[in-house]
């Protein structure tokens, strides 16, 4: 595979394009990704069931960029292609989602070996009644411990996110291995910092707004699931922008 480098614009052009793609079938976009939203809310409720959609989320992912594929062609967007990532290269998906997995668990255990006593203080004033001087001092106490913990954790998982953005895509479209779609994602998401920071940034207001609609009810990762029928095309489109194949030699 060879990797385009891509201006800044780009960024805006992904998101217009997943927009346009979102418009072709928005009832259909929203039935698969409210169906995929009911049953993570109903499948969370069972222990250990998270690490599972952890581990398949590469063939979600997979099987709504196929769907987008298929708009784009002009064919019809159907719920069969939520499932359609099960059934080209799981094995390597599965790969991808055991990685994910592995790398938010180090995420993890980094975030809590550094701010670990500033979140326990934390949850525990917030018990106690986080309204006295008291806590309130040492909330303010524990926030540097609390910032640099979001850093590590952050530092530690943004390659993490780089690799396996497009890794899933590379897996299914184009038949890669694993380790070297892991690769290619990683080193496209370096080449084109900007647009992605564009993309990136843009996304960001919307979320912003979804989240405080999601935290009102209750549901953290709300605006993400509202905003996955435009960001699934849009990651597709630039999917597509960004990896061209190498023509074969005769």
């Amino acid at each position: 595979m060879n990797i385009r480098i891509v201006n800044a614009r780009y960024g805006w052009r992904w998101i217009v394009a997943g927009i346009q793609l979102f418009r072709r079938d928005p009832a259909q976009w929203l039935l698969m990704i409210g169906a995929l939203f009911v049953a993570s809310r109903l499948l969370f409720l069972i222990p250990l069931v998270p690490l599972l959609a952890v581990l398949v989320a590469p063939h979600l992912l997979a099987g709504l960029a196929h769907g987008a594929q298929a708009l784009e062609q002009n064919k019809p967007l159907r719920n069969g292609y939520l499932l359609s990532g099960f059934l080209r290269n799981p094995a390597a998906l599965l790969t991808i989602g055991g990685i994910s997995l592995i790398g938010q668990v180090i995420t993890l255990m980094v975030i809590l070996s550094v701010g670990g006593e500033a979140f326990s203080g934390i949850a525990k004033n917030v018990a106690a009644g986080a309204g006295t001087p008291e806590n309130i001092s040492a909330l303010q106490a524990a926030a540097p411990r609390m910032m640099l913990a979001v850093l590590a954790g952050f530092t530690v998982s943004l390659p993490l996110m780089m690799a396996t953005w497009y890794a899933p895509l590379l897996v299914f479209f184009d038949d890669l291995k694993p380790s070297v779609a892991l690769y290619l994602s990683l080193l496209a998401c370096i080449r084109n910092m900007l647009p992605l920071l564009v993309y990136g940034v843009v996304l960001m207001i919307p979320l912003f707004v979804f989240t405080r609609i999601g935290l009102a009810l209750g549901q953290v990762d709300l605006g993400l699931w509202l905003l996955a029928p435009l960001i699934v095309p849009s990651i597709y489109v630039s999917y597509r922008d960004l990896f061209v194949p190498t023509p074969a030699v005769e």
